[in-house]
């Protein structure tokens, strides 16, 4: 098989389609051969989907001399967007400039609140567009119907809101559905892929749930989640629908693949659960402990790879200590007495194995509880 043959196919026609839209249009004698063959039927280097807008009509934030002129909720508009990666883009016109700024979610969260005090609209822009440069006075209205590719006439926010209305694909937002979308949406990018591979199936459990923690810290440590956990803590109050997606679909995602893992194990007679979701749970608020509030507070510096490493190797030998069956425990650990006493004063080891107070971490115990004996409410009584 030759490589032409590996590349997709949607690739290959949007090439040829490159290829014979150039071929069809007169190209600047300036431009490079290579670059001319890229040009798409619309003349553009790249060909980019048609994304929605979040059109925000609003109040000014500052006292205009015109604004007895406009109407009262409809002073201003700008245009903001999630990029799918965990930022937003705005497009603000101003009087001196236009802002064009990707934001933070806590940041875009500042500019929705504005936008509720007017109105929003999901709008589709246009590709290639039917607006112009020749409108004239560039205002906010004339530059956001622009940014649309929308041909308007009128030179005003509110005279916008209303051409925009009549269309039959636009969607009139609120705050708390945009951030439930976009933090559904982020949940599934960070957490979707926590299932194991086929080749860690056959690793034994405390490996398993090393690995599958490991992959939710990191997940759980991204700059962008941090973000979103800390506009999501500061407006929870303000927008509690959104917060609860957040908990709901962060939470489940990752107690589905830790249960999933439980429950195999359980089949095996590895653990002694009544419940492996409850068990996945308490699994992952050992994991999450203060570990994951002092990164979002911001009370420590973000934790190094060796440092998320340690703490799910100590939250998965721990969790183990008290879900494994009396015959799959470890030579040495045939109770969880060992949890509460103290460690070796010459090597910190206890029947041969590292305790859970693993000396080998930088970061200093800490007495939250994640180090103390766990309880399992819902496992069947040790004999």
């Amino acid at each position: 098989m030759s490589w032409i043959d590996r590349v997709p196919q949607s690739t290959l026609s949007r090439t040829r389609s490159h290829a014979a839209s150039a071929s069809s249009r007169s190209i600047a004698g300036s431009v490079l051969e290579d670059l001319g063959r890229l040009v798409d039927k619309d003349g553009s280097l790249v060909t980019v989907d048609a994304t929605d807008w979040i059109v925000c009509f609003v109040p000014g934030l500052q006292r205009q001399w015109w604004h007895f002129l406009a109407n009262v909720r409809h002073k201003h508009v700008f245009a903001i967007r999630p990029t799918g990666s965990g930022s937003w883009l705005l497009f603000e016109p101003w009087w001196s400039r236009i802002m064009v700024t990707t934001l933070s979610s806590a940041e875009a969260v500042k500019f929705l609140r504005w936008a509720e005090t007017g109105d929003m609209l999901r709008v589709r822009e246009a590709i290639p567009g039917r607006a112009s440069q020749f409108r004239g006075w560039s205002n906010c209205a004339v530059l956001i119907s622009l940014l649309l590719g929308r041909s308007s006439r009128t030179w005003t926010p509110h005279g916008l809101y209303r051409q925009l209305l009549e269309e039959e694909s636009t969607q009139q937002e609120t705050v708390e559905n945009i951030l439930g979308n976009e933090i559904a949406a982020t949940m599934r990018r960070q957490f979707g892929a926590l299932s194991l591979g086929a080749e860690h199936l056959a690793l034994p459990l405390k490996e398993r749930l090393f690995i599958v923690g490991c992959a939710v810290l990191e997940a759980m440590m991204t700059p962008s989640l941090l973000d979103l956990f800390h506009a999501v803590f500061a407006e929870g109050q303000r927008y509690p629908h959104a917060a609860d997606i957040f908990d709901r679909q962060g939470t489940m995602l990752a107690v589905d693949a830790v249960a999933k893992i439980l429950t195999a194990a359980k089949l095996r007679g590895e653990v002694d659960l009544l419940d492996c979701e409850a068990g996945a749970r308490q699994f992952l608020g050992m994991l999450r402990a203060s570990f994951h509030l002092d990164a979002v507070l911001q009370v420590t510096s973000p934790p190094t790879r060796f440092e998320m490493e340690s703490h799910a190797r100590d939250s998965a030998d721990l969790f183990l200590d008290g879900a494994m069956t009396q015959g799959t425990q470890p030579p040495g650990d045939s109770s969880r007495k060992h949890i509460t006493d103290g460690m070796s004063e010459s090597d910190g080891q206890r029947g041969g194995r590292i305790s859970t107070l693993d000396i080998r971490s930088p970061r200093p115990p800490k007495t939250d509880g994640r180090h103390q004996s766990s309880c399992f409410p819902t496992m069947s009584p040790k004999p």
